[in-house]
């Protein structure tokens, strides 16, 4: 039930993100400015529940989704890594710090905001030195400075309607009827 119902959950972020967000006019910089990530937000709160292999697997997916569906003005791939990537970091650091909501526990939600804070730098500082690295016309180093800026604040305003619900959701469901790939494990054995 859980894994249905965060592919649901993450299925809409990514729509409502390539429909409707991305087509939305923010900021004064040439091209638009950057708007609210909401799929850094959605990582973020998967890689909070999962493992890193798991979040790495859930950015990848997030981040090939949004590097296909129109209006994508940029390399197929290059989101996909840098989501890829911050899954893997933020659920490895949270798993190795035994920062709140750890194993068993639930997840400070100032935790998780700050989570999205330094995904949302991290992701956009990763996306404008593959862009630099690619030789994409558009980055500027202050176009980026300030693009990068501008879209982690407005990440972090969007995050509570998206990794808090997402967070609760997942934390509040359980797989444990499904805990392995061979069905469920019982103390007697099988």
């Amino acid at each position: 039930m859980r894994s249905a119902v965060t592919l649901l959950s993450v299925a809409v972020v990514v729509l409502v993100q390539a429909v409707v967000v991305n087509r939305l006019p923010f900021g004064a910089l040439s091209d638009g400015g950057p708007g609210p990530d909401l799929a850094v937000a959605a990582v973020v709160a998967l890689a909070l529940t999962t493992g890193p292999a798991t979040a790495a697997g859930w950015g990848f997916g997030v981040g090939l989704a949004l590097d296909v569906l129109p209006p994508a003005d940029h390399a197929i791939g290059r989101y996909a890594l840098v989501l890829c990537l911050a899954g893997y970091l933020v659920s490895l650091i949270h798993r190795n710090t035994g920062a709140p909501g750890g194993i068993g526990a639930r997840t400070s939600r100032w935790f998780a905001l700050g989570a999205v804070l330094l995904a949302a730098l991290g992701v956009g500082v990763a996306y404008a030195a593959l862009g630099v690295l690619m030789g994409d016309p558009r980055a500027g180093l202050s176009d980026i400075a300030v693009a990068v800026g501008l879209g982690a604040g407005l990440t972090v305003l969007a995050a509570p309607l998206v990794t808090l619900p997402l967070l609760w959701l997942r934390e509040s469901l359980s797989d444990h009827e499904f805990a392995t790939v061979q069905g469920p494990m019982s103390p007697g054995g099988w």
